[in-house]
C-alpha cells in the first residue's frame, strides 16, 4: 500500500483563491497510472480551504454565525476542489473515488477519533483510488474542527501498517529555510523521525499549521511505518521516480 499526500500547495497556487495547477495533476494521474501497488490519496485544501479558514476565523471552539458560515463554506469548497482533482486522475485513467472526510471521519478536540476504515479499505479491494482530503469535520467538543490532510495520514499509516507514505509538496523536501524566500536553502536528504521535532524547517504557515505542523504529524508515523518522503509534485518524474522506490527529495526514516 502506498498513501500519498498532495499537499495543498502542490495542487493549487495559494496566492489565487480557488486555483489549480492543472499541469500538477496531469503529473499526479501519470505517475499513478504506471504502479501496480495499491494507492491511498489525500490532498490539502491550498487555494480553497485554508482562505476561508482564515476569513471566518474557523478555528477552536465553533460557536459564532460567522465561524458556522466559514465552515459551511469550507465544505462546499472542499468537495469542488476534490471533484477537481477527481476528475483529472480519472481523465487520466485513474479510478479515483472521492470519499467525503466529514462523513467518513469525526474527531474530539480536534483529534480524530473515529472513521469509517472499513469503507476505505474495500475501496481499495474494489480497485479504485480512494480520495480524502482536509476538511471541516464533525468535533465532539468544539462542534467542528479543520482536520489536515496530514492528520488523515497518519491516521492511514496506522490503519495500513506497513505502508509507504509520500508527502508531495511544491518544493520538494525539508529545507533548512524556506526555499522560496532564500537562494541559499539546503535541501536536507535524510531525517530519521526522532530527529524531526528538532528541526527548524522553513516554510510558509496556514490554516492546519504549515511546514512546521507537518514536520510534527510525520515525527509520529515511526511507530507505524518505516519510510516517508517528501518529493515534488512540479518536478518532472520526481513522483515517478519516487514510487519505483528511489531517493529523490527527503527521506524520513527509523
Amino acid at each position: 500500500m502506498i498513501l500519498i499526500k498532495a499537499g495543498g500547495s502542490a495542487i493549487t497556487d495559494k496566492k489565487v483563491p480557488f486555483s489549480v495547477k492543472d499541469e500538477a495533476l496531469a503529473e499526479l494521474a501519470a505517475a499513478l497510472r504506471d504502479t501496480e501497488e495499491d494507492v491511498v490519496l489525500c490532498h490539502g485544501g491550498g487555494s480553497f480551504g485554508h482562505p476561508l479558514a482564515a476569513r471566518y476565523n474557523v478555528r477552536g471552539a465553533i460557536t459564532t454565525k460567522a465561524q458556522r458560515e466559514g465552515v459551511a463554506r469550507i465544505n462546499v469548497a472542499m468537495r469542488t476542489l476534490s471533484n477537481v482533482v477527481c476528475e483529472a486522475l480519472n481523465e487520466g485513467g485513474i479510478g479515483a473515488f472521492a470519499l467525503q472526510t466529514s462523513a467518513v471521519m469525526t474527531t474530539r478536540n480536534g483529534i480524530i477519533d473515529w472513521c469509517n476504515d472499513d469503507l476505505i479499505r474495500t475501496t481499495v479491494q474494489k480497485g479504485f483510488v480512494p480520495v480524502l482530503y482536509g476538511d471541516a469535520v464533525h468535533d465532539a467538543t468544539l462542534s467542528f474542527s479543520i482536520l489536515s490532510g496530514d492528520q488523515i495520514m497518519l491516521h492511514l499509516a496506522r490503519t495500513f501498517p506497513g505502508s509507504r507514505a509520500i508527502f508531495l509538496t511544491d518544493v520538494g523536501g525539508i529545507y533548512t529555510t524556506d526555499p522560496k524566500e532564500d537562494a541559499d536553502a539546503r535541501r536536507i536528504d535524510h531525517v530519521t523521525f526522532g530527529r524531526l521535532p528538532f528541526i527548524e524547517a522553513g516554510g510558509s504557515g496556514d490554516a492546519t499549521g504549515g511546514m512546521r505542523g507537518k514536520l510534527e504529524e510525520i515525527a509520529r508515523f515511526g511507530d507505524a511505518i518505516e519510510m516517508v518522503d517528501i518529493t515534488s509534485l512540479g518536478e518532472p518524474g520526481a513522483l515517478a521516480r519516487t514510487l519505483r522506490g528511489e531517493h529523490v527529495g527527503t527521506r524520513i526514516t527509523r
